[in-house]
């Protein structure tokens, strides 16, 4: 990839205590995060969540009903758009029909009044950047929906902004495509190493391509961190539940303790805990209810472990989802159905009742009335 090395100011994103509010409708409800220089960070969260009221109220095209923006040390509150030096790709490629893909990449620089020279040569680092130089001529119509993607980056990074704000930009895409822009995109914000705030639903556009990922819920902020903390750390049930596919098992269960051991248990399962997680529940009140959570993927079919340090139970199999690089498992218990994920090549028939062991190793458990992670 050719570079304009030096040109991208690498700038830090400070949001303190960030409110929209429309009418009683808390949209963004006191958010707070600080985004490194150069780091790519998503927004990440089910429609209605907030995260792209939370991108527009840093991009400026919505004022914050209380709250800072600051880019470094500059307060950008409450400055325009086109005073903060950022640009935005949006889940609809807004680019013009009537102009040829050098006059869209050239177009807000020729709006900023640059020369012609400039205009040229920035429009032609980018162009070649995303691999697009060859359509220079072309127009909208000409193009396919992820060159067309790729011409809608490439005028976002022709002002080589401080901050780059992407909507959902991969929403229009066939799956195939999706997967390819995502690591195009992916690999383009190294090398211009850009700070970059990017929006999706999508947890694995998230967990792929983010340094780290900001959960939102109900316009709160739930849990900010790596993909590696969030999958294995959740802080609560929304980020455990939204966070992997199959989702995550939630059982509730009682604490029960038989001499010195301690046992998570239902109808249907007990779950001793290793000595690392005692310490964390020996205060806890074995009269309140808890909620046991268990992956897919951390439950196995018996002889398929990967631990020795299993519970082992029985379910018959309600459901099977051949999916051929995995076998989802549905399984009937006492408690409710059980979601197994085992390997593609297990053969098995539904209404066989079979043994899984649940790795202990894996196990996270959260208080009922709050959700909150216990460990």
């Amino acid at each position: 990839m050719k570079e304009r090395e030096g040109k991208i100011r690498l700038v830090k994103v400070k949001l303190k205590g960030l409110k929209k509010y429309f009418g009683k409708v808390k949209a963004v409800d006191d958010i707070s995060l600080e985004i490194n220089p150069g780091e790519f960070v998503v927004l990440l969260g089910p429609s209605g969540c907030g995260k792209t009221t939370l991108l527009r109220c840093v991009s400026g095209l919505e004022v914050v009903t209380t709250g800072k923006v600051f880019f470094d040390e500059d307060d950008v509150t409450y400055l325009s758009p086109k005073d903060r030096n950022i640009s935005m790709v949006f889940q609809n490629y807004a680019i013009w029909p009537h102009m040829t893909v050098n006059n869209n990449i050239g177009f807000p620089l020729r709006i900023k009044r640059y020369s012609q020279k400039e205009i040229e040569k920035r429009v032609n680092w980018a162009a070649e950047l995303l691999g697009i130089d060859n359509l220079l001529d072309r127009y909208p119509v000409q193009l396919s929906g992820g060159q067309r993607q790729r011409v809608a980056v490439a005028r976002a990074i022709v002002m080589e902004p401080k901050v780059l704000l992407m909507d959902e930009p991969l929403s229009n895409l066939d799956a195939l495509l999706r997967v390819r822009m995502r690591a195009e995109i992916r690999k383009l914000q190294e090398n211009l190493k850009v700070t970059t705030i990017y929006v999706t639903h999508d947890q694995v556009e998230a967990m792929t391509m983010g340094n780290r990922i900001a959960v939102l819920n109900q316009g709160i902020l739930q849990q900010f961190g790596s993909s590696e903390e969030i999958y294995h750390n959740p802080v609560n049930t929304f980020v455990a539940g939204f966070i992997g596919s199959p989702q995550m098992n939630f059982i509730e269960v009682e604490i029960v303790s038989q001499g010195k051991e301690l046992f998570l248990k239902t109808k249907g399962l007990e779950v001793s805990l290793l000595d690392k997680y005692k310490d964390k529940v020996s205060k806890l009140s074995g009269k309140r209810k808890y909620i046991l959570g268990v992956r897919p993927e951390h439950i196995y079919v018996s002889g398929r472990a990967q631990t020795d340090k299993v519970a082992a139970t029985k379910g018959k199999v309600y459901f099977a989802e051949l999916l051929r690089s995995d076998t989802v498992l549905h399984l009937e218990k006492e408690f409710g159905f059980l979601v197994v994920k085992a390997p593609g090549d297990l053969k098995i028939k539904e209404g066989k009742e079979i043994e899984i062991l649940v790795d202990l190793l894996r196990i996270h458990l959260f208080d009922k009335d709050t959700g909150k992670a216990i460990f």
